[in-house]
């Protein structure tokens, strides 16, 4: 995963260096531990404020290198607007504030996870953990010449809580839902002649790992099952196409399973109606329906979700050949019904065709 920062928890009170984050509101008030924390440096936040015109409104940021009274490289205090207005998914916006300070190359982090009205609860201490690592999330592993200011950021994260083994607890359900997020960002991201169909499959198939019960359907079982909608999407291109059925079984065997289904066009073209050449180069996204059901399998199964869910993706590329098909072509799908293709630019439809009727006759 294409993760650059490390989140973990410790104890208020542990030593803190390098840079320290800590919260204020829009009185410049700190919480009774971050006071102490921070020390003399309370002073120097309160000067600078009134020098930079700082006002603690949600999300703004004050910057404060070696902070006198502090053993500490960087001071960076991150208002929280008025408490009395924050609600839980504020603490989102508030990791991805500290995420977007971080600075470049190696550092130790520590935030200070309390609030001017007190400790943060475990359930926002975590939320604010997730917001941190969704916001330094960076898909950088193709290039091979950076900006000279542009050092890969490699930060471990320590944020202070009272209550230490609650957090923790809290956090590995937020944790596994973010790295879903990111499983699915990266795929999304990822070149075409990287992530074409059967490397898709391949990737999901890791999913077995988390005890996801994972079925990949190749050219041969697809033709046997009359998937000819799917089928003839895929026939312009060299890279055959696969159909990945994921089942994750957490529920009570006598729950109906919810289903999730997921458009995986690898590559859109257009085929034969090919699409103009501006921004074709965007349609490597054209399968992030399949990457967010991905995704999501991985959360569910990493957090031990109490559901039965199946996940069904349709993998295919569509692309303009001698092999690929026609407008004026018919093509029939796996419910036995006849479809004329008047515009090859429009497969999604047919791939999930074929798709939900596995499914549903699964």
């Amino acid at each position: 995963m294409s993760d650059v920062v490390s989140v973990g928890f410790v104890a208020v009170g542990a030593t803190v260096k390098g840079v320290v984050f800590a919260f204020c509101d829009e009185a410049l008030a700190f919480g009774p531990d971050t006071r102490k924390a921070l020390g003399g440096a309370v002073d120097a936040v309160k000067r600078a404020a009134q020098a930079s015109r700082f006002k603690g409104k949600s999300g703004s940021a004050l910057d404060l290198l070696a902070p006198q009274g502090l053993k500490a490289d960087r001071l960076v205090v991150i208002g929280t607007g008025k408490a009395a207005d924050l609600k839980e998914q504020d603490f989102l916006k508030l990791g991805g504030a500290v995420a977007a300070k971080l600075g470049s190359g190696k550092e130790s982090v520590t935030v200070l996870g309390e609030l001017p009205s007190g400790a943060m609860t475990a359930q926002q201490a975590a939320t604010l953990a997730a917001g941190l690592r969704l916001r330094a999330y960076k898909f950088d592993r193709y290039k091979t010449k950076k900006k000279d200011d542009d050092t890969p950021l490699n930060a471990a994260v320590s944020i202070a809580v009272r209550d230490l083994a609650t957090t923790k607890k809290a956090f590995a359900a937020q944790n596994a839902v973010v790295d879903g997020v990111i499983m699915a960002r990266d795929l999304v991201n990822e070149p075409p002649n990287v992530l074409f169909p059967v490397e898709f499959a391949r990737r999901a198939s890791q999913l077995r790992k988390l005890g996801v019960t994972v079925e990949v359907l190749d050219v041969a079982a697809m033709t046997k099952l009359k998937m000819g909608a799917l089928l003839g999407v895929a026939q312009g291109s060299a890279h055959p196409p696969r159909t990945v059925i994921m089942r994750w079984n957490g529920g009570r065997k006598s729950d109906a399973p919810l289903a999730f289904v997921g458009k995986g066009v690898c590559f859109d073209s257009g085929g034969i109606s090919i699409k103009p050449s501006a921004s074709m180069e965007e349609m490597k996204g054209d399968m992030g329906g399949a990457a967010c059901v991905v995704g999501l399998m991985h959360a569910l199964a990493a957090r031990k979700a109490k559901v039965n869910v199946v996940g069904a993706i349709g993998l295919v590329e569509n692309m303009p050949d001698g092999g690929a098909q026609r407008p004026g072509d018919i093509v029939t799908s796996m419910s036995g019904q006849t479809i004329e293709i008047i515009n090859t630019d429009a497969e999604g439809r047919l791939v999930l065709a074929d798709v939900l009727w596995h499914v549903v006759k699964k």
